[in-house]
């Protein structure tokens, strides 16, 4: 089933469709009178199909999902013939020409990026002054989805884990932070390989007071909570507080208003996985304890060594040269020294 849209005015200045098809059966629809974005039911499965429209180039064919960002549909680009996912935002993201210059420029960051574990950006528009995004479509569940069915395994989490890392570093080479790691934005296929989605944009999400079970207040770096500067170590702490959540089965720290999950985590102490899982092994329970450290400072200092760890005996894969925060490292003593200092039996 579809998820139901919410009723929008349509993005097209006009529109001349008179038939579609249900994306269920495939059946030929008549939409005659039908306005762009609509739902229509398809007489022969009864399924809701929604009512194209056009932005630009794109046709937009199916509503996906919504966030806080705003709207995600499935749509065809006409001029080169293939399927894309379109993010409408909100009008606010556009209201003025400095958050536009913003956005502008983090969208032109993130489609640099040019990596198999992150989801690709092909192009920024506005139309009816409502900023647009087209993106590469990935037809997978994401971790928050797979989430709720029950925790992940360890060498499930360390397969995404290591996945994630690989498509953060890449962002980061370019000097992007993605500022919003969270499970929402980690989407699996069916043989557990990731990709990270949404680099850059989450800046300009503003956190709401009242937050679902899987709101961004719960993988949140302190550092951003006290908006101070952010750096790759910020997303290392989300990726950690999103590890431990989706093996715990909860949050690292759970509350009902997004301020009061917020205080809980400034105030500490970090919380220990093994403490909540102790089947799960001492050097996964540490790595994710490492992330999740409150001083930036007392987390890994680059992703190889983030990575080092969570290959477990996979060492030598993560010693390529380290283009982290200048300096070099003997990865195999960091990894010793790290698991000998990890209060991994703390209670």
């Amino acid at each position: 089933m579809k998820p139901d849209a919410p009723s929008i005015s349509s993005l097209s200045t006009s529109t001349d469709l008179e038939v579609t098809s249900c994306w269920n059966c495939g059946r030929k629809i008549n939409v005659t009178g039908f306005q762009p974005l609509e739902f229509v039911q398809c007489p022969a499965c009864e399924s809701r199909v929604l009512v194209p429209d056009m932005v630009d180039q794109f046709r937009l064919e199916d509503f996906l999902g919504q966030g806080a960002m705003g709207r995600v549909y499935l749509a065809v680009d006409l001029n080169l013939n293939r399927k894309v996912a379109i993010k409408v935002l909100r009008q606010a993201f556009a209201s003025t020409p400095s958050m536009w210059r913003q956005l502008e420029k983090e969208a032109k960051a993130a489609a640099v990026i040019n990596h198999d574990r992150v989801v690709q950006v092909y192009r920024l528009g506005k139309i009816k002054n409502r900023p647009y995004i087209v993106m590469e479509l990935v037809d997978e569940p994401n971790l928050q989805e797979i989430m709720k069915n029950a925790p992940l395994k360890e060498n499930e989490a360390r397969r995404i884990a290591l996945d994630v890392m690989e498509g953060l570093e890449a962002a980061r080479v370019t000097g992007l932070v993605h500022g919003d790691v969270k499970p929402a934005n980690i989407l699996v296929d069916e043989k557990g390989r990731a990709k990270i989605a949404d680099f850059g944009l989450a800046r300009f999400v503003t956190r709401e007071q009242k937050v679902e079970c899987w709101g961004t207040p719960y993988y949140m770096a302190p550092e951003k909570s006290r908006k101070k500067q952010e750096d790759f170590r910020s997303d290392l702490y989300s990726l950690g507080a999103t590890l431990f959540h989706a093996t715990a089965g909860r949050a690292p720290f759970e509350g009902t208003e997004g301020d009061e999950v917020i205080r809980l985590a400034l105030k500490g102490p970090t919380p220990n996985l093994k403490n909540v899982c102790p089947d799960l092994s001492p050097d996964f329970c540490a790595g994710v304890y490492k992330m999740m450290q409150m001083n930036p400072e007392d987390r890994f200092q680059s992703y190889a060594e983030a990575i080092a760890c969570m290959s477990g005996t996979k060492l030598k894969k993560a010693q390529a040269q380290d283009t982290g925060v200048a300096r070099k490292s003997n990865w195999k003593k960091a990894l010793k020294r790290f698991l000998v200092e990890s209060p991994a039996d703390e209670p």
